[in-house]
């Protein structure tokens, strides 16, 4: 009975941690591939998705970019494909976005600034 009763404990007293939201540097994450592409004035722009810290993420990257570009990254949480959370760069410091959980659906753009949001014609397809 004290055996059992020690297993029981065991079980009831650890605590599953969710994965948080965000994760701060998807560049560490493993089996990464690409889920959207899009080709916006020359730049090629991702939603990239990968396991970090035992979760799948979801982020943006863009490639052929300029200076003064930024990547952004926006979530819905909703599933109504407007944005409910948002994520960007100045793409000459960081060519990619903080990752999110790939629950939520996703997608990338080019923008000229951080006040830039996607748009069909500068962003890849929801993911």
């Amino acid at each position: 009975m004290t055996a059992a009763a020690a297993a029981i404990s065991v079980l009831t007293t650890g605590t599953a941690t969710a994965a948080p939201a965000w994760y701060n540097d998807p560049n560490s994450c493993t089996n990464v591939k690409t889920a959207a592409i899009a080709t916006v004035e020359g730049r090629t722009v991702e939603v990239r998705y990968g396991t970090c810290g035992g979760a799948q993420y979801g982020w943006g990257r863009i490639l052929g970019y300029a200076a003064a570009d930024y990547i952004r990254l926006e979530v819905d949480t909703t599933g109504d494909r407007v944005a409910d959370d948002r994520d960007y760069y100045l793409a000459n410091a960081r060519n990619y976005t903080r990752g999110y959980l790939s629950s939520a659906r996703l997608r990338a753009c080019f923008v000229r600034s951080p006040s830039g949001t996607c748009t069909n014609s500068n962003a890849t397809a929801w993911w």
